[in-house]
């Protein structure tokens, strides 16, 4: 089953319900990327900006390029670029500037080509759905509601080329869910496929990756192509978020999502990129490394190391029982009563009934028994107390402010390591849908009336 291969996995990786099934930048991407980074100094003036650079004339609202019957402009392209280089951390530069504008502008023409789409099937968004993907950006990003667009505001950039590619990620991601989902089927067979090949590779090593790649083809020389991938290993190694570089520089398919590939079994990977991982610790990221097919040089970002389908203790399903025992405030029990429920706690209970019962005679508020929940959906001390707790054995007494926790788990159901049936059945749908939601850009693309003059 090749959906799953690391090599077929530079399928976009969005997930459905998420905000968009998008090229650069899209919204969701933003909200990936972390804290933003800190002011970066104003662009250069407008006649050594890389995008009036490579304009035809050098008014801003000289156009850039038509997409059917729509025109982009200088203006646009410049206002993405500064959104870019405000918000990456990369060295702004007339160089970098330079690098970017070839992205932005078929950034900006797939944005339009998905907005011309949407309206042609009479679809639309709303001003409240826009609003909702910056109060996202904000909440992903901890800032204030407001934040984001002062600091836009501050550093000098159009709020209006975010708000756009928001309304054009939004609209893609409504003509996908409505009229492209009704070409996608999954059949049994092809879960059980997949269940049956992560069966067998369980417990084998595994690597969490991303990916940039810089294709060499007839029009670009191996020299050139190096040179830019050595200045993208210096940037993300010098604290340029490896998940923006791979956005605007990477030709996978994966730059979408950061160039995420998820977690890879050696032997996934073309064989020059398996020996540079084996040889990386995580958090490490590579030197440049040619590949002949593809023909082109990858960078890859080590993410984290595991064994395939291991077990992950936080992800057991638990019942419990617990005391609640206040420490200070009115209903907080005597030093003597203390070491009274201490003594019967740990000389009276040995299974979850007598714990309950104990909970009704001595314990405060919230005491007795817990519905099922995951292990790692307990708050952190609690955690840390039962993760490898037997099942009808008391804890040590658990501090919390205010308060000391005796808890006892009554049953465990270990995770497995494996997805479910339905988690695989959603996976390849999804997988399959955003292969189709491929196509059909390209389609657009293909169909479209472009001329582009930078």
């Amino acid at each position: 089953m090749p959906l799953l291969t690391a090599k077929s996995r530079r399928a976009l990786r969005l997930s459905v319900a998420g905000l968009a099934l998008a090229t650069t930048w899209s919204a969701a991407a933003w909200a990936q990327l972390g804290p933003l980074q800190p002011a970066q100094p104003q662009m250069a003036p407008p006649s050594t900006t890389a995008a009036s650079a490579g304009a035809s004339g050098g008014s801003a609202m000289a156009i850039a390029a038509v997409v059917n019957e729509d025109v982009i402009t200088v203006y646009d392209v410049q206002s993405r670029v500064q959104m870019f280089m405000a918000t990456s951390g990369m060295e702004n530069s007339p160089e970098m500037q330079r690098r970017l504008v070839p992205q932005v502008v078929q950034s900006l023409i797939d944005e339009r080509l998905k907005l011309q789409e949407a309206k042609k099937l009479k679809i639309a968004t709303t001003d409240a759905e826009v609003r909702n993907a910056v109060d996202l950006i904000e909440q992903n990003n901890n800032m204030q509601p407001g934040t984001f667009r002062r600091m836009m505001d501050e550093k000098g950039v159009d709020m209006t080329t975010l708000l756009s590619q928001i309304e054009a990620d939004v609209a893609w991601l409504k003509v996908v869910r409505q009229e492209l989902r009704r070409d996608v089927v999954v059949a049994p067979e092809e879960v059980k496929t997949v269940l049956a090949r992560l069966t067998a590779n369980q417990g084998k090593p595994e690597n969490e990756v991303s990916e940039i790649f810089l294709p060499i083809n007839v029009s670009t020389r191996d020299a050139d192509v190096r040179q830019l991938a050595e200045r993208l290993v210096q940037q993300a190694r010098t604290g340029t978020p490896f998940a923006a570089l791979a956005q605007q520089f990477s030709q996978s398919p994966t730059a979408a999502v950061g160039g995420d590939l998820g977690w890879v079994l050696r032997g996934e990977m073309e064989d020059e990129v398996d020996q540079a991982i084996a040889r990386m610790e995580p958090n490490e990221i590579s030197d440049p490394i040619r590949t002949n097919a593809p023909l082109g040089y990858h960078i890859v970002q080590l993410r984290g190391r595991r064994a395939s389908g291991e077990a992950d203790p936080l992800m057991a399903v638990i019942t419990m029982s617990q005391i609640y025992v206040p420490t200070i405030g009115s209903r907080a029990p005597d030093a003597a009563k203390q070491q009274k429920i201490l003594e019967a706690v740990s000389t009276k209970v040995s299974n979850c009934d007598q714990m309950n019962e104990l909970a009704k005679e001595v314990g405060g508020p919230g005491s007795g028994p817990i519905a099922p929940l995951r292990i790692g959906m307990l708050p952190e001390k609690v955690r840390a107390g039962v993760v490898g707790l037997p099942v009808n054995r008391v804890s040590q007494p658990i501090e919390l402010t205010g308060a000391k926790v005796y808890a006892m788990l009554c049953t465990r159901q270990d995770d497995s390591g494996l997805p479910s049936e339905d988690q695989i059945y959603a996976k390849l749908e999804n997988d399959k849908l955003e292969n189709v939601a491929r196509q059909k850009l390209r389609d657009l693309r293909r169909e479209a009336l472009l001329d582009v003059r930078m």
